[in-house]
């Protein structure tokens, strides 16, 4: 078929999969922060083998005279249409090499990495290396960024849209290269420019390679941008930013802004808000300038309103070329301009899930000084199942204050319902537990369902627990309470317990109780009171005096020795009889005097002798009548004299022999 020589073609094609493909035409659009297309048609003398052609690099070439503008893309799809009479005829899709993205997705997540940092791993993980990274700004690593649910290329474009950051290509013959950058002066002037010449009314089919029509669009737009966030660390700080381009009653405000710092959020708005001036002032026309691409900028010339007459970016161009002609239609911005793209890639929105709590290995719990936790959710293939599977997640409990609440810390191995702060995949909380196959209720069901408690695991090792169970069985009810080890129980006032039937305590070692400063009283109203020391002794030590009251009888019983020991006086009260019965002997001592001293009678009376001794006197003195009387022989002896002395008269009267014997007896 006839082909154009190379000088005065409008449109040629590279590409080793396609060199055999003769361009007829091509259209399609390109803009910033966005993929674009370009759609090819083009045939050729004999069939081409297709199976090559996906993925291989095509190069299409816009001539004028000696000047080129190559338009780099990669094979998206290709069809083979109905030939004609004299050819074979093919329609391909082109695209940039970041519309493959668009066919991964994954469920992710990535820690303490920067935005850019994260999305150059992506991309060299698809094995692409045609990227620049052209940022002026300083970028906080993203402390836990998930990625879920979301093609690789929704991804990147959000966290892209986040930071502030665009991105455009640039193109070579068998090259284009992605470009990210965060500040205008990372566009470039267009390929055989920057000047473009504003034609006018020069209108007609011939190319002058300028901008044909053009029309100034202003559009109203925020002038105020505010935000604000939380941090659980500083609640009390204020987070609450703003930033205004132009001072009016259009303001958006948003939360949560995205940030954790004051200075985040400061520089965070004003980004923001120079997004909502991007669009204020646009420039949209028409030309025949091959060399309009989005992110680089002309200067436009020539036009009547000198105003416009300044360098301008273009944001989107379309094409329709082919060898008899090209024409576009652009838009653009000023350069002076601050351009930061739209946020249009919604983030996803995460409904309630579940994921195991995970830890340091060896341990059993992991946690902070807030009770955060580390969690790995099912889905999550690249987590190591440790403590670095996530950031560090806050837990919900029934009840939280300023050092009083409840405090329940999830352990590892245990499953845990996770929440999202605002359905924010980056933001999770912990807000429950549940079992599951490995991990089974304390107490089994459904044989135990009137059953409800808390059980805990003793760590390290398990083996022991504390617990407090209720048993609500109809006639059955019951409150268990166990302590593993020490059982505390602090009351700083009161205590009343009172117990409607039995009580039972049994102490396996020893018992103290001890009151400090008051009285202690214990009333059996009714009933017996038994106090039984199988082995050992029993000490009972007053300081003060001691009362024992007895209603009725009171028994003693001593096995052994009974010793009492009085320091001052001892005083024994009967308003009885008092008998006291002794197998063996009776000794009373007296270090003073010893007095008996009975209201009626007064017998003495031994099975065998009776012996009265004194050390110096022995005096028996009776107020009528004294009566010393023996069965056999009653002996009075004195070691010098004995006097036996009558106020009035005394009779000694033998009844058979009276002998009275003395060295000197004397009868008067």
């Amino acid at each position: 078929m006839p082909r154009p020589t190379d000088t005065t073609t409008t449109l040629s094609l590279t590409g080793t999969a396609l060199t055999a493909l003769y361009p007829k035409s091509v259209s399609g659009e390109e803009s910033l922060n966005s993929l674009g297309q370009q759609v090819l048609h083009g045939q050729c003398d004999a069939p081409l083998t297709l199976t090559t052609a996906i993925a291989s690099h095509v190069t299409l070439t816009l001539h004028n005279d000696a000047l080129q503008r190559p338009l780099d893309a990669l094979v998206a799809e290709i069809r083979q249409l109905p030939a004609d009479a004299s050819a074979d005829r093919y329609q391909v899709l082109l695209r940039p090499w970041l519309w493959w993205l668009t066919l991964a997705s994954n469920n992710r997540v990535f820690q303490n990495l920067t935005t850019s940092d994260i999305v150059t791993s992506i991309f060299t993980a698809h094995g692409f290396s045609d990227f620049k990274l052209s940022l002026t700004g300083s970028y906080t690593p993203r402390e836990y960024c998930v990625q879920y649910g979301e093609t690789d290329f929704a991804f990147v474009s959000r966290l892209l849209e986040e930071e502030g950051i665009f991105w455009f290509f640039t193109h070579d013959s068998g090259q284009h290269t992605l470009v990210l950058a965060d500040s205008n002066d990372a566009f470039p002037p267009i390929p055989n420019g920057p000047a473009v010449k504003y034609l006018g009314q020069h209108m007609g089919d011939r190319e002058l390679h300028g901008i044909r029509s053009g029309q100034l669009v202003l559009q109203a737009v925020s002038g105020v941008y505010s935000a604000t966030d939380y941090a659980f660390a500083t609640p009390a700080t204020s987070l609450y930013s703003k930033a205004e381009a132009k001072a009016g009653p259009l303001s958006v405000y948003e939360h949560p802004g995205g940030y954790v710092a004051k200075a985040q959020g400061d520089a965070l708005t004003k980004q923001r808000v120079d997004g909502l001036r991007s669009q204020e002032q646009r420039f949209i026309g028409e030309s025949d300038c091959r060399w309009l691409v989005p992110g680089h900028f002309f200067t436009l010339g020539g036009h009547d309103d000198a105003a416009l007459n300044i360098d301008w970016v273009v944001t989107a161009v379309s094409h329709e070329a082919s060898h008899e002609r090209y024409r576009n239609r652009f838009e653009a911005i000023p350069r002076a301009t601050a351009y930061r793209p739209e946020r249009k890639t919604p983030k996803p929105r995460m409904h309630t899930q579940t994921a195991i709590v995970v830890g340091k290995a060896g341990e059993e719990i992991w946690t902070d000084e807030y009770g955060r936790i580390k969690i790995q959710f099912p889905w999550d293939r690249d987590g190591k199942n440790d403590e670095s599977s996530s950031c560090w997640v806050r837990v919900v409990l029934p009840w939280s204050g300023k050092g009083f609440g409840m405090q329940f810390v999830p352990r590892i191995g245990q499953e845990v319902i996770v929440t999202f702060i605002d359905g924010d995949p980056d933001r999770p909380l912990v807000s429950g537990c549940v079992y599951n196959g490995d991990n089974a209720l304390p107490y089994a069901l459904p044989a135990n369902q009137t059953q409800s408690g808390i059980k805990t695991n003793s760590s390290k090792g398990g083996g022991g627990f504390n617990e407090l169970r209720f048993e609500d069985k109809k006639d059955a009810e019951e409150v268990f309470l166990q302590a593993q080890k020490d059982f505390k129980t602090n009351v700083l006032n009161d205590t009343t317990v009172t117990v409607g039937h039995d009580e039972t305590l049994t102490v396996q070692n020893a018992r103290t109780r001890t009151v400090k400063d008051g009285d202690e009283t214990v009333t059996l109203e009714k009933g017996k009171r038994s106090v039984a020391i199988q082995t050992g002794s029993d000490t009972l030590d007053v300081k003060d005096t001691r009362s024992v009251t007895v209603g009725g009888d009171q028994t003693h019983s001593t096995g052994g020795n009974y010793t009492d020991k009085v320091t001052g006086n001892y005083s024994l009260t009967v308003d009885g009889n008092l008998t006291i019965k002794v197998s063996g002997s009776i000794t009373l001592e007296s270090g003073g005097s010893f007095s008996i001293k009975s209201g009626a009678d007064l017998a003495t009376q031994a099975s065998t002798a009776i012996s009265h001794k004194a050390g110096t006197s022995l005096a028996n003195q009776a107020g009528t009548t004294l009566e010393n009387k023996a069965g056999t022989t009653m002996t009075n002896d004195a070691g010098i004299s004995l006097i036996n002395k009558a106020s009035a008269s005394q009779t000694v009267d033998g009844g058979g022999l009276l002998t009275l014997k003395g060295g000197l007896v004397k009868v008067n």
